[in-house]
């Protein structure tokens, strides 16, 4: 005969078991309800304001079979008086384009040499920037990825790094800014000298370096003049059938600069290189018994390949950030600002784990004082649209030229995805703790109108956005190899 007292435990122990089942059911009955599979349901409305794109210059093909045209990611001037534009090709090369005829300026392949690598889409010249007083100094700036060889980097990665099966792998490249001295700045052919000033190792191929920057709004004396931004993502994913959200959890560590924004002084020499300055204005300036990293400016961002500064109204900095399932980003430059990832994905909890699932903020928030978008976008697919409605943000120019009067104050950016959809937003609606309406920017190809792809010809867009000492916009594509001016379209609506 079984005891009584065991009798009693076992009618106890399968109590507790109902119990706890129960409530692990209302538990997870409650966070399934409360995950967010739409976060943002309402769709863009399409604009009144319209621009056309009018061809500037055809840049030569690089490569072979089905990808030979050129990989334009970014088009920008020197800031010289001359006139010029610059665009790069991601395989080396960076081109001039002076009165609509390109010419090669150098050829950053054929320089670095040893290692300069372009082996997935995201790798190669990425950026340039030119220093403010380029025309009498001729100094600009580089990143482009390499092979790791023998080279040391001043930023490694500190954490295991998994492939998509689990194996603990070795990180993938280097990302290399250099600094550049032309002889003879007015010259359309780069002769000069280069310096070696930042190696940052990255863990996986995707997610890099992004752009480099100066704010053009400063003059010599000001605290930001000749301040060198660097936008660094991520470090990438680990390829997981699911992937985990931020896989080395760079975008909170503070002792790491990716998925960050730096800030260096370029002729300065306090850095632990000696190759560049820290200023000592930056928000975590490095002390002695800290290994947070005085080169940060922001942090908590995903992939912020694209960062500008309207040259007028207020000057706002806008950033760009690429988003993983759900959301892309438009953010406003906040020194020491928490942009969230990743914890968060646009004005959401992004769960840690599993990038796809999203939940609403909670209650407290607020107390963990991250800085959030002041517009975005969802890639949902809208029942009564027949294709994508966002992939990836591509981040532009808050308009401040001439040709187009109704254009003016107006942010252009667009979606370099499989749609390939232009917005627009007013500047003065981005403001923090807001969230500005979006709306579409309608497109005209001479008297045509049509979307990006059909102006292109092609299923993928791929757009990247560029300006001129002007404030006039340009469009490129690496899909077609083409610099495109935005001009004023058939129609005379004003906004």
């Amino acid at each position: 005969m079984i005891p009584k007292f065991i009798i009693n435990m076992k009618k106890f122990y399968i109590l507790f078991c109902v119990c706890f089942c129960l409530i692990s059911i209302v538990a997870l009955s409650n966070i399934s309800s409360a995950q967010i599979t739409d976060p943002i349901p309402e769709k863009v409305e399409k604009s009144k304001l319209s621009v056309g794109l009018k061809e500037v210059v055809q840049i030569p093909i690089s490569g072979t079979g089905a990808n030979r045209v050129a990989r334009l990611n970014f088009l920008t001037h020197a800031g010289d008086g001359s006139g010029r534009l610059f665009v790069n090709d991601m395989r080396g090369k960076l081109y001039v384009i002076n009165n609509r005829r390109v010419t090669v300026y150098a050829d950053f392949k054929r320089l670095i040499c040893s290692g300069f690598t372009y082996e997935t889409g995201q790798q190669g010249f990425s950026y340039f920037a030119f220093h403010p007083d380029f025309a009498k100094n001729g100094i600009f700036y580089t990143v482009n990825s390499e092979d790791k060889n023998d080279n040391i980097p001043d930023f490694t990665v500190k954490k295991k790094i998994v492939n998509n099966k689990g194996d603990i792998i070795q990180s993938s490249h280097h990302d290399v800014i250099r600094e550049w001295k032309a002889d003879q700045p007015a010259a359309n052919k780069f002769s000069g000298i280069s310096r070696e000033i930042l190696r940052i190792e990255q863990p996986y191929p995707d997610h890099n370096v992004g752009q480099l920057g100066f704010n053009l709004n400063t003059k010599p004396g000001d605290v930001d003049y000749g301040i060198l931004y660097i936008a660094v993502a991520d470090g990438g994913s680990d390829g997981f059938p699911v992937s985990h959200t931020d896989p080395l959890n760079n975008g909170q560590d503070l002792s790491t600069p990716l998925g960050k924004i730096l800030r260096i002084d370029p002729f300065g020499k306090n850095s632990a290189n000696g190759k560049y300055g820290i200023p000592k204005d930056n928000p975590f300036v490095r002390n002695k018994n800290s290994n947070i990293l005085g080169e940060i400016w922001a942090y908590g961002l995903r992939n912020p390949h694209r960062f500008s500064w309207d040259t007028g109204g207020e000057g706002k900095m806008l950033i760009s950030d690429t988003g993983e399932a759900f959301i892309e980003e438009v953010n406003l430059g906040i020194k020491g600002a928490n942009y969230g990832w990743g914890k968060r994905e646009g004005t959401w909890v992004v769960e840690q784990k599993n990038e796809n699932v999203l939940f609403p903020l909670p209650k407290n928030d607020s107390e963990y004082g991250y800085t959030y978008p002041v517009a975005q976008y969802s890639h949902h697919i809208p029942k009564d649209w027949p294709d994508y409605y966002g992939i990836a943000i591509a981040g532009g120019y808050v308009y401040r030229g001439k040709a187009i009067p109704e254009l003016v104050g107006q942010y252009i950016f667009a979606d370099f995805g499989n749609d390939g959809r232009f917005f627009h937003v007013p500047v003065d609606e981005l403001v923090n703790g807001k969230q500005a309406k979006i709306k579409e920017l309608r497109l005209f190809d001479g008297k045509k109108a049509g979307s990006f792809l059909q102006i292109i010809g092609n299923k993928r867009s791929d757009v990247r956005f560029g300006v001129d000492e002007k404030g006039e916009i340009y469009v490129t594509s690496k899909s077609d190899g083409k610099v495109r001016k935005i001009v004023r379209s058939p129609e005379y609506y004003k906004f």
